[in-house]
């Protein structure tokens, strides 16, 4: 049996993100979608959730961009409060340089934001994967688990097209698997879990329909999750341009629709597991 969990990340980071988030869910085959607390779309996210009670509802738990909900961390963010920035703080996680304790409480406080808006966190993944980088599984996992999250992503991506040469995207997915399979361990001893599969991070800035269908058509058994980023385009080019809108456009094709139905593959979201 095929089951496959189609996640919408960065819920709340901008209108136009929401937008094509909701237009996914409502009209397309995105089940879940994991929410970047305060973030500029933030407040109309929740809001959206509220209205949308079978979208599945994540934690993108976000220790690298903007400003922390915890103030103080001497490690986590810089002498101006924020936080260091994608290159910085993957540097630091893999060197071990985050003191566990203000990722922890941090992780805590993104938690509690999401519950005390009345919403049902089923699932925690990490903004750029830092979740799965260097020793953040174990501070992670612990404040997770001790408010009720029993799911977590794995992303080693397992949906890489049949001749894809990116090299230095393969790179990137190579890196991510490593970081996975050091890290689902620490979760594992949370009790927490995650899919068998996981794919998105090869497709990403190339899932349009074709590409879409050419992953179900190699979706192993069991079940997998697919990170997306649908949205409207904010920007002429960049990960904000175009590509959010052709993925909104793919994963509302009817094509698709008809194709999980041929293949037999079954929707549902982490809430079910």
């Amino acid at each position: 049996m095929k089951w496959l969990i189609v996640n919408a990340d960065d819920f709340g980071l901008s209108a136009a993100r929401n937008a094509g988030i909701m237009e996914a869910h409502r009209r397309g085959i995105v089940t879940s979608a994991s929410m970047l607390v305060y973030a500029a779309g933030y407040r109309e996210a929740v809001k959206m959730a509220r209205l949308m009670p079978e979208l599945d509802i994540g934690l993108h738990l976000n220790l690298s961009e903007g400003e922390p909900l915890v103030l103080g961390h001497k490690t986590l963010a810089g002498e101006d409060g924020r936080f260091l920035g994608k290159e910085e703080s993957r540097r630091r996680a893999r060197e071990r340089l985050f003191d566990p304790d203000e990722v922890e409480a941090e992780t805590e406080a993104q938690i509690d934001a999401l519950q005390q808006a009345g919403l049902k966190v089923t699932h925690l993944d990490g903004h750029q994967h830092l979740h799965v980088y260097g020793a953040l599984a174990e501070p992670i996992s612990k404040a997770a688990s001790r408010r009720g999250i029993r799911c977590f992503r794995a992303p080693a991506d397992k949906l890489v097209p049949p001749g894809f040469d990116d090299a230095a995207r393969l790179s990137q997915v190579e890196e991510y698997a490593q970081a996975t399979f050091r890290s689902v361990p620490v979760y594992a001893r949370a009790r927490m879990r995650s899919t068998e599969s996981f794919g998105g991070v090869a497709l990403s800035g190339r899932l349009d329909s074709e590409g879409l269908l050419q992953a179900l058509r190699n979706l192993p058994q069991g079940l997998t999750e697919l990170m997306v980023h649908p949205g409207n385009a904010e920007a002429e080019s960049g990960f904000s341009g175009p590509d959010r809108r052709r993925e909104v456009d793919a994963l509302t094709d009817p094509r698709v629709r008809q194709a999980l139905k041929d293949l037999e593959i079954q929707l549902t979201h982490f809430g079910k597991l």
